[in-house]
């Protein structure tokens, strides 16, 4: 059964620098809504030590990842200033190859990363009743 694809990413925050992460967050979410009519959810999220942030992402299909990925190339590469580490990385859907290309230059032996491929049950709602 193929199904959405999810992904959640938590990284550290440099000591001092959460404002600029929450300024360049909140950039990347307004353009991100802009050029990916396709992505169905896309949030971020800092912890109350203002130390720790996450992403959660809801996309259709991993095309749709693929995609932002190279959005986020082109876009935010040169804005992670704020960004000390990554520290884990969970992807739920199948990864296509084109999409483990992308990912290929994000993921060293520096974080753990999680792959649960297998979509087995569920539903995705759009819109609240």
């Amino acid at each position: 059964m193929s199904g959405p694809f999810c992904y959640v990413g938590t990284w550290k925050i440099r000591e001092g620098q959460v404002e600029l992460a929450r300024k360049m967050l909140a950039e990347h979410a307004d353009f991100t809504e802009t050029n990916e009519p396709r992505l169905i959810a896309f949030n971020f999220y800092i912890d109350e030590a203002n130390r720790r942030g996450c992403v959660v992402q809801v996309h259709p299909d991993a095309e749709s990842m693929a995609f932002h990925m190279e959005l986020l190339n082109e876009h935010a590469a040169g804005s992670l200033g704020w960004l000390e580490s990554i520290e884990h990385e969970q992807y739920f859907g199948r990864r296509s190859d084109r999409l483990n290309e992308l990912l290929a230059p994000w993921e060293t032996d520096d974080f753990p990363v999680t792959n649960v491929p297998d979509h087995v049950a569920g539903f995705t709602r759009t819109t609240v009743r």
